[in-house]
This record gives structure tokens, sequence and C-alpha cells, in this order.
């Protein structure tokens, strides 16, 4: 089984999060909300694509069905990419990093309302490595609203934070949609990251607006990173989620 897990401090270099100057959330330079023809905070997209990705960028592909998505591929370590790097199968070998965007409708300028990322790690999953990842989440995202575990699961987390820059009465109403403390059933656990955005509704509220993080241990070590900026609000104009 594919273990999922998030970058210590020392291994979360080349993907880079943040809430940006403007008060976005990005993910890879890439913000919540960026269309993906037109302009935002002076930036287009391909722009970002050419100026801050293309060292890393092995392929990119975008599918307008059954919405529009990008599925791009990334080299993780140093260097730029090369021929070696692009052989077939790099779009599914685990030691790349696999990076999916999905956009609204056109009426909404077909904006990104879900960043997904998943990349190979190797670093040792102690009490100093997790409390070193839930420091690089908190200085991120912002601090946890809440943190799911599992007791089938000691050690893993799933970490929840709402989008720090929405006015405070939106975001006190997205944290109330969300039990305190939050609990899932250990297969919705197992499946938070592949669950479609029907179920991920229920969990977290049809409005929900930010980052998530999947840290997961395995045999002590750290072995994949994945995290998620969502919008399940613009979500619902290519998807209905009732």
């Amino acid at each position: 089984m594919i273990r999922i897990v998030l970058a210590t401090l020392l291994l979360a270099a080349q993907t880079t999060y943040a809430v940006a100057e403007t008060g976005r959330l990005k993910i890879n330079n890439i913000p919540l909300d960026m269309p993906l023809n037109e302009e935002l905070d002076g930036e287009y997209l391909e722009g970002i694509y050419q100026e801050k990705l293309n060292d890393r960028l092995i392929t990119s592909v975008l599918n307008e069905w059954p919405i529009y998505h990008i599925d791009s591929t990334l080299k993780v370590g140093k260097g730029k990419v090369t021929k070696k790097d692009s052989v077939a199968g790099a779009d599914t070998d685990p030691k790349n990093e696999q990076m999916q965007l999905y956009f609204s409708s056109a009426a909404d300028q077909r904006r990104i309302f879900w960043i997904r990322t998943r990349k190979p790690m190797n670093a040792p999953a102690d009490a100093d490595g997790t409390a070193k990842s839930l420091a690089m989440i908190e200085s991120s995202f912002g601090k946890p609203d809440r943190v799911i575990t599992d007791a089938e699961m000691p050690g893993d987390a799933i970490v929840i934070i709402v989008d720090p820059q929405l006015p405070a009465d939106q975001a006190q109403a997205i944290k109330a949609a969300l039990p305190d403390p939050m609990t899932l059933s250990h297969d919705d656990y197992m499946s938070f990251w592949s669950m479609d955005l029907q179920a991920r509704a229920k969990i977290l509220g049809p409005n929900f607006r930010g980052a998530i993080v999947l840290l997961v241990a395995f045999k002590e070590r750290l072995e994949l990173m994945q995290t998620e900026l969502l919008d399940l609000k613009r979500a619902q104009t290519v998807l209905n989620l009732n």
C-alpha cells in the first residue's frame, strides 16, 4: 500500500508551500484561485510553469474531461530535468512528484479550486521529525484547526487548516462545520486521499476552503509527502457535491 507523508523541514525545499504576500495559499508557487488563462496578482499560470517550475518539469498535460485539470510530473532532487528523467513512465514513477490542478467553470474563469501534490520522501519519523513537520505545516499554511488520528495507525495524522486569509465570519462558519474533536472511521481515514469530493464535503462541509496535509509514518520513516489546497465552494461550479 502506498503510504502518504509530509516532509520535514529539511526535506521541504523542492516543493514550496506558502501563504503568499497576496494572502493566497500556494503550492509550488501556484495559488489557489489561479485562472487557467487569465492574470492573477500580476502572474499567469503559463508564466509560473515557465519561470518557476521549468527546471523541474518532466511532463504536463491539460485534460478537458471530466473537468478541466492539469496533470504534471516534477523532478525531485538537485539538478535540472534531463532526457534520462523524461523516459516513458516518468508520470507514474514514484520517485517523482505528481501534481494535479483542477479548474472551475468557464463562467468562473476556470480558476483552480484544488491543488494536489504527492512526492517521495526519506526522513526519520521520530518525535523530532514529527515536531518539525508540524512546525512546517503551521509556518506554511497557518495553525491547524483539526488534527485527525487513527488508533490503528499510530504516529499518523490528517491535519486540516482553514484558510487563515478568509474573513473572520466565513472562517468561523467553516470551522463550526468541522466536528471537534474530529474523527473518521478507519475506512474513511485510510481512503481520505482517494475519496471523491462528495464524500469530502460530507466530512469537511460544503464550503470548506483551506489546506490539508496527510502525515503518515511507516516503519519509522517518512516515505511520501501529500498536501492539498481545496475550495469546495468553487468546486461546485463544475461538480454536484450534494
